[in-house]
């Protein structure tokens, strides 16, 4: 396991706090990978954990529709 210093802060939006938690929680191998910090309102996880939060938060790319050959 790494040292609690090679871990990330996570700061979300105030508004926010609660999904990310869940979302954190969702993507964490052991619920002990997410622990709090600043009163709460932030997070500190673990490199992977991390790398995955923000891999979850990147727009999936659009699949564009197939045109008919009688469209063209």
């Amino acid at each position: 396991m790494t040292g609690m210093k090679d871990w990330t802060v996570v700061v979300p939006a105030r508004a926010d706090v609660k999904e990310t938690a869940r979302a954190l929680l969702a993507l964490a191998d052991s619920p002990a990978d997410v622990r709090t910090d600043g009163n709460g309102h932030e997070f500190l996880v673990p490199p992977y954990l991390a790398d995955r939060y923000n891999e979850s938060l990147r727009p999936k790319p659009r699949r564009r529709a197939k045109k008919d050959e009688e469209d063209e």
